[in-house]
């Protein structure tokens, strides 16, 4: 069977979405939304870097939604941090309308019956009047770290902890927002807009219910705490200039506690230099997770790309955290899923494009 899919915005993890839209086997992209009014009416493969497609992109909303189709792959970014309401008002309309939706935006998402006020019921209720679908996956939150997880207690028996780890070197990434979201670059911790006081709560408290709920027990209190390193010396990086004595790397922890102990626990080691953290022994982009308990097992995934490829590989995994998911999506009953409700979606790309 072919799924008709809309891609909803064409930046840069987009991008790779429409590329593995187009080389998976069971998936033809029908339509795209784009927010600039630069990108209105132009092909969506020129967009891309694809060469033409013979599908346009469009600002306008009721048009893209009356066209046939049945899924939406919603990748907006992270306009979640300062205020998610005209982007979720997106989401409920495009599950009225009767597509379903895989759905990279807003980390809360990926579990959101953990929510305690109304978002998980107005998802709900818009998935039952449309007769719809959603899941939200990415890499953290999403595969990378929950994903993997859930492998790694396929193997237990007995589970005493659950400890999920994101290892990023933000070096190569451009434009000065990585920069200021990390408090790279600052001599005051204080200037970190991740580090502020429930931040990291809001981005992973959904994840860690998520494990807790996987294994059986109910958290009682989450609890943040985290480390920063210093320049020695100063740098440069694609984001900008880092003087020496300011902030270089960031690791922080977000732990549901149950019983006065940390059970499940999610990590991120953010640094600018390879060789920052090496105690840690994880050399690289990729995620980690480990469970203590019998047997105790540690599990490492490695994003990388074959030669010559130019591209981000972590962008073409996270797009593929929801690409795939689409024929699975699809097939669900109407309503609000998570990993724990979807069997595995393997790839179906023999030979996708590349940018």
């Amino acid at each position: 069977m072919t799924y008709r899919v809309i891609q909803w915005t064409t930046g840069t993890v987009a991008r790779e979405a429409v590329a593995g839209i187009l080389g998976h086997a069971d998936l033809e992209l029908v339509g795209a939304w784009a927010h600039s009014e630069h990108k209105d009416g132009r092909d969506v493969g020129e967009l891309c870097g694809l060469g033409p497609l013979g599908v346009a992109a469009t600002r306008d909303k009721d048009a893209l939604l009356a066209t046939p189709a049945d899924c939406v792959c919603f990748t907006v970014g992270r306009n979640w941090v300062e205020d998610p309401s005209e982007t979720f008002g997106d989401l409920l309309r495009i599950l009225r309308s009767g597509k379903n939706v895989v759905n990279l935006w807003w980390p809360t998402l990926v579990y959101p019956k953990a929510q305690d006020d109304d978002l998980y019921k107005e998802l709900e209720q818009a998935c039952l009047d449309g007769g719809s679908s959603i899941v939200t996956v990415g890499m953290d939150p999403g595969y990378g770290t929950a994903g993997l997880a859930l492998s790694a207690l396929a193997l237990a028996r007995e589970v005493s902890s659950v400890h999920m780890y994101q290892f990023m070197n933000n070096a190569y990434w451009e434009g000065e927002g990585i920069t200021k979201f990390f408090g790279f670059g600052q001599r005051d911790a204080a200037r970190s807009p991740i580090l502020a006081p429930g931040v990291t709560t809001r981005y992973h408290a959904t994840t860690l219910h998520l494990l807790a709920d996987a294994i059986g027990v109910t958290i009682e209190e989450i609890v943040e705490d985290h480390t920063v390193i210093y320049a020695d010396e100063a740098f440069d990086v694609a984001s900008g200039h880092i003087p020496a004595g300011t902030i270089a790397g960031v690791r922080y922890r977000v732990k549901g506690v149950v019983g006065g102990v940390p059970k499940v626990v999610v990590e991120h080691v953010e640094k600018l230099r390879e060789n920052d953290f090496a105690e840690l022994g994880f050399s690289g982009d990729g995620y980690r997770a480990v469970v203590e308990g019998l047997p105790g097992i540690t599990l490492d995934l490695k994003i990388s790309s074959p030669a010559g490829y130019a591209g981000d590989p972590v962008a073409v995994a996270s797009a593929m955290s929801v690409v795939n998911a689409v024929p699975r999506v699809c097939a669900a009953e109407p309503g609000v899923l998570s990993l724990l409700d979807l069997p595995p979606f393997p790839s179906r790309n023999p030979s996708a494009p590349r940018l």
